[in-house]
């Protein structure tokens, strides 16, 4: 245990959820099926079974994100899921299984098995609501990452598990939405070039978050709130490699608007300052504005815009650097030219500032996209995306291409 190790609870902030009968938005991600039979459906009794296929191949022409040198290669993916959704008359369950096989045609050390593990319950009690959710993730973190070194020969395998609880609670006139996460990210080792064993374990960790969301309506489909959010960040290894303790803790504090205007224009915008605490003094501290923004528009009955923003302060295991500032913003289009045709365009831009360092890297990223419905169980996507990153650190600029068709089957 190091001197500079500090310790946080969210005791305080759990007691606060309790008083206020309520949790946040897990529920947002919790479909519920629609009450009305389709003869083609796979059910048993209340349950909707959905399983799904997608088989897709990529063309890749800067698979490691290389300035000089770039190695290109072609991946074939197959990916599975089973969905299973249940709706009864105050309680929705929705449980999914799935993965991702990924074969790559020259650099076969990138090969990559993924699997994702879903489950989650919301509870409707008439002015209140619970939500609870578990998530299980077998990732990689693909060679050309930030935090991935240079020297290793395969991609680093990774487990996500996050488990939310939340709710929502509404008395006087007031909406109170609350939320409590818990994430615990643990980290493969890997092989360098020269057999040596690359240490990952620096980057196990377990992050806490805690948000409390007051809502006042002052318009049918509009809502003024503010929102408290708190972060713990607590790192196994004391220090690390480097000698650094990676341990902080921060906070959000935002104003924002809700709206959702007769389904054409929906939207989530809010303002405010943000915190990151290190626990090493050689660090520092982290203190600006954060932003965040999420809009949807309904331009006509066959075009839809959406426009994403935030700010915020995210974890970095590069020497040196406490944190990432981020801002990153995006755009994208949609346009159905016909009933089983629709075409789409986006376009992406990230600015990150390595804490503590001079590095600032800015990415743009640019993308079309193809979807055709070939029948109410098959469906081909087509996309072409070009991203291209500029900094001002040696050997981190880079330019990709990327093209990929899919055909997915589902019931």
């Amino acid at each position: 245990m190091g001197q500079g190790r500090r310790r946080f609870t969210p005791c305080g902030l759990v007691a606060l959820h309790m008083l206020c009968g309520a949790t946040t938005a897990t529920a947002q991600n919790i479909d519920r099926p629609n009450d009305t039979d389709d003869p083609t459906d796979l059910r048993i009794g209340r349950l909707l079974v959905t399983p799904s296929v997608r088989s897709s191949t990529r063309f890749d022409s800067n698979i490691f994100q290389e300035e000089n040198n770039p190695t290109s290669d072609v991946i074939t993916s197959l990916s599975p899921r089973l969905t299973v959704q249940g709706n009864w008359r105050v309680f929705a369950l929705h449980l999914a299984a799935g993965g991702e096989l990924g074969f790559y045609a020259d650099s076969g050390n990138d090969d990559y098995q993924d699997m994702n593990l879903q489950a989650g319950g919301s509870l409707d009690l008439g002015p209140s609501s619970l939500d609870a959710s578990l998530e299980y993730d077998r990732a990689h973190d693909p060679r050309g990452g930030n935090d991935v070194s240079s020297s290793a020969t395969e991609p680093v395998i990774y487990r996500d598990v996050t488990a939310r609880f939340g709710g929502r609670y509404a008395s006087n006139g007031l909406q109170y939405e609350s939320q409590i996460a818990l994430r615990r990210l643990e980290f493969d080792d890997s092989m360098a070039r020269n057999g040596s064993v690359i240490q990952n374990d620096d980057r196990d960790r377990l992050e806490m978050r805690e948000s409390l969301r007051v809502l006042v309506p002052f318009d049918p489909g509009r809502d003024a709130y503010g929102e408290v959010n708190f972060n713990q960040r607590q790192y196994d290894r004391i220090p690390d490699d480097t000698g650094r303790v990676r341990d902080s803790s921060g906070y959000q504090l935002l104003a924002g608007l809700r709206f959702d205007l007769t389904d054409l224009i929906t939207a989530d915008l809010a303002a405010g300052w943000m915190s990151q605490i290190y626990a090493d003094p050689a660090f520092g501290n982290v203190g600006d504005y954060t932003l965040r923004g999420d809009f949807d528009w309904a331009v006509t009955q066959l075009t839809t815009l959406d426009f994403t923003l935030a700010r915020a302060v995210r974890e970095t295991t590069v020497t040196g650097a406490s944190g990432i500032l981020a801002l990153d913003a995006g755009v994208g289009i949609s346009h159905e030219l016909r009933r089983w045709l629709q075409i789409g365009a986006t376009a992406h831009y990230s600015a990150e500032d390595f804490q503590q360092t001079t590095r600032r890297d800015e990415t743009t990223r640019l993308g079309v996209s193809l979807s055709y419905q070939l029948n109410r169980f098959a469906r081909i996507d087509g996309a072409i995306d070009y991203d291209q990153r500029v900094s001002n650190s040696d050997d981190h600029d880079y330019q990709r291409f990327q093209s990929q068709i899919s055909l997915k089957l589902e019931m």
